[in-house]
């Protein structure tokens, strides 16, 4: 009986999980349970990709990539299954030139994730070091560009994703570069001109930096959601959403809470700000976190993790009905997998 509704499940995915013109099927790879196959049926569908959206995956090496050392085309198959379009990949093992085991994992999974239309995006430019040194940006940016040289077409990033985040270069901040005199204080240093302000500003020359660099291979950046609103009441004159579109392709709104409702509030005022970019329609994507582990400063509530498969899924469902109001909303992004995958195997207490 167990095979038979096995086997049914595996037909019913058959018919819908390739995307686009995918020249093959993730199912046979992906080595799913029934349990994991009725979810993936129901997660995709939340999505919203048969709607035109697109839902990214962070994916990291001290977790997923490890998880899956020996196994690259199980992952990029279950990527697929679930429906995901994109897939933010950790590659900094595998682009220093020290881990040829990293390197080879990287090809094969670049190379398998395509076989299913994924577009895969070498997570670069996060460096605090950016803050003081062009020469990091070119690095950064040439690391990937080389790296696309260097391998088959097949085997090639997609695009970069950069997440550079002033605002944790506060003091006592353990990697705060020794030739920066800036200091991010929420409490002190916002209003136009004061050093909040500036290390946004710093954060755009980076973009644009990049962007001149890369062309035409697209980037993106990851954007603090408290930005914007401070934009708009005049603590700040730089970090907007237009500004950032400017040099970038698309904006990753990290807006980090287990309530749908806040999530949503906190994404909306970049949404608004990006429908003034008239060259980015659907630039900015909405982030959820999943992680366990990786709470942050205010723990627990920035994440769905210990909340269960179902509630996440009626959160997701929610956002994408609200964010298909707004010309600029492109999709949920999950960070990270490793997290999401835990919930996805039903590992977490509901």
């Amino acid at each position: 009986m167990r095979n038979s509704i096995k086997y049914g499940l595996i037909a019913l995915v058959l018919s819908i999980s390739c995307i686009g013109h995918a020249t093959e099927n993730p199912i046979e790879k992906a080595d799913l349970t029934p349990e994991q196959i009725q979810r993936a049926k129901t997660f995709k569908q939340v999505l919203g990709t048969d709607k035109g959206y697109r839902s990214g995956a962070y994916v990291y090496t001290k977790r997923s990539i490890d998880d899956y050392m020996k196994e690259p085309e199980k992952l990029a198959a279950r990527l697929a299954v679930l429906g995901f379009t994109d897939v933010y990949l950790g590659s900094e093992k595998a682009l220093s030139g020290e881990a040829d085991d990293y390197m080879k994992w990287q090809k094969t999974f670049i190379r398998e994730a395509h076989k299913y239309n994924l577009k895969v995006h070498a997570l670069r430019l996060s460096s605090a070091k950016l803050y003081v040194s062009d020469m990091k940006i070119l690095e950064d940016c040439n690391s990937v560009i080389n790296y696309n040289y260097s391998v088959k077409k097949s085997d090639r990033f997609d695009g970069v994703s950069a997440d550079l985040e002033p605002h944790i270069l506060k003091k006592g901040f353990i990697d705060y570069p020794k030739e920066l005199t800036l200091v991010w204080d929420s409490k002190n240093n916002f209003g136009k001109g004061k050093d909040n302000d500036l290390l946004l500003k710093r954060t755009v020359e980076v973009m644009k930096l990049a962007q001149k660099e890369l062309r035409p291979l697209p980037h993106s950046q990851a954007l603090g959601f408290f930005f914007q609103p401070r934009v708009n009441n005049g603590l700040l004159e730089h970090g907007g959403a237009d500004e950032f579109l400017q040099y970038c392709d698309q904006l990753i709104v990290m807006a980090y809470n287990y309530k749908p409702s806040r999530v949503f509030e906190m994404a909306e005022p970049i949404l608004k700000a990006a429908e003034k970019s008239k060259n980015h329609p659907k630039s900015v994507s909405v982030c959820v976190k999943t992680s366990l582990g990786t709470v942050g400063d205010e723990g627990p509530v920035t994440s769905f993790q210990t909340h269960g498969w179902d509630y996440m899924i009626e959160a997701i469902k929610y956002l994408v009905e609200k964010g298909s109001t707004y010309p600029a909303f492109r999709g949920v992004d999950i960070f990270e997998f490793q997290g999401f995958e835990m919930m996805w195997n039903n590992k977490v207490k509901q």
